[in-house]
Formats: C-alpha cells, structure tokens, sequence
C-alpha cells in the first residue's frame, strides 16, 4: 500500500484514476473471457467479479447492469476487428475501392470463423441482447453501411462496378455480408462454413463487377424492359 498522506495531491490523483482504470479493465478481461466461452445468458455477474479478483460493488461501481458491461465488451471486442480492417488497408496500400470493399469482406468472415470472441459476442449475442434493430444500428453507427455505400460510390466511379443507384446495392451488400458472417458464427463447423461462404461471396460480388460474362449495361437492361 502507499501512503497517500506523504504524496503530492496530483500523484495521489494519478494514483486513483489508475487504479480505476486497471479496476475497468479487469472487470472488461473477466467478462470477454465468461462472455466468449459460456455466452451471455449462461454468464452469471458473480462468475465475472471472482474471476477478476473483485467484489460485486466494483462491478457496479463500473457498469450499471451485466447488459452495460456486456456492450462495453462489445464495443471493445467490434472496435479490435474494425482495427484490422484499417490495418490491412494500410499495408496493402491499395487505391482500387472494390478491391479493398472485398479485402474487408474477407476479413469479417475470417473473425466469424476464427476469432472466438468476435464470433460469440458480437454474432450470436449481440443480436440476442440489443435485439435485431438494435444490433443492426451498432453496425451501422460502426461505419458499415455508410463505408461500404463509399466502397461502391467510389468503385461505379472507377469503372469496376457498373453504374446502379448506390443506396439499394449498398443495402444489398450489407445483407449478403451480414448474412454471411452469421451462417458462420451459428455453424457446427465455422471454418468449413468460412470456405463454403468464401467461395460463395466470391462468385456473388464477381458477378457484379462491370467486366463480369453477361454483364448488361444500362442500355441493355432498357431494352430488356421494353422487350425490344
């Protein structure tokens, strides 16, 4: 222990808010691991507090309810996988918007397979504790639907994607994504279901592209409804 009477009022501070801090983050450590190996709902607050070391009242000290600690988890566990994402495009340096729009596809269905905590706490339970509606938001506030309307913006600007109205091939892409990484997640095996899904995402996002075999223009498609 320090004997906080022979310390300088801003070392005594210092001292405290650390203290609160390595609190917060024992606390966040024990959740993610309960979290990710039982889930949610099989996840007492009372295995959380032993785990880290500390009582109930440091728990909600910290966080309102098991609901409040279980979101700040999610936040911190969603925020490590955007980071990847940023990562990948920093080294591949790539400027080609719907290689990269594809390259970060390929990274959430790999965190759907391999990344244990991505797969049980944001895709199995987050939807089950924030609900449908309030999951979705999370993912959007997150960036995913208005970085991926950027990707296909930017990618009809370039000449890979054929020009189509941005907002409904934007909520299109958002669904296959989101419906892609959930096969995963709730597989028996996720990562034969990533191989499966992989090719499949593949094939589907390649026959978008502008140079794909029966790629119809907007002429063409005219033509088409006019029966000509």
């Amino acid at each position: 222990m320090y004997d906080t009477k022979r310390m300088p009022s801003g070392a005594v501070r210092t001292r405290k808010a650390q203290h609160v801090e390595d609190t917060r983050r024992a606390l966040l450590r024990a959740a993610r691991d309960r979290f990710s190996e039982r889930g949610y709902q099989a996840t007492a607050t009372e295995e959380i507090v032993q785990r880290a070391g500390l009582t109930r009242g440091a728990l909600y000290h910290h966080f309102r309810d098991k609901a409040d600690l279980f979101e700040a988890v999610y936040v911190e566990v969603a925020d490590e996988v955007n980071g990847s994402l940023r990562r990948r495009a920093a080294a591949d340096g790539s400027t080609d918007p719907w290689a990269l729009y594809r390259a970060n596809n390929e990274i959430y269905l790999e965190a759907a397979s391999a990344n244990v905590a991505y797969r049980q706490i944001c895709l199995i339970d987050g939807p089950a504790v924030f609900g449908w509606s309030g999951w979705s938001d999370r993912q959007d506030a997150e960036g995913g639907m208005r970085t991926i309307s950027r990707y296909v913006a930017e990618a009809m600007d370039a000449g890979s994607l054929p020009r189509r109205p941005v907002g409904p091939v934007t909520q299109l892409l958002a669904a296959l994504g989101n419906q892609a990484v959930m096969y995963i997640a709730h597989a028996d095996d996720p990562t034969r279901a990533h191989e499966e899904m992989r090719a499949c995402v593949d094939w589907m996002l390649g026959c978008l592209e502008a140079d794909a075999p029966g790629y119809a223009d907007d002429d063409d498609l005219t033509r088409q409804r006019k029966g000509a």
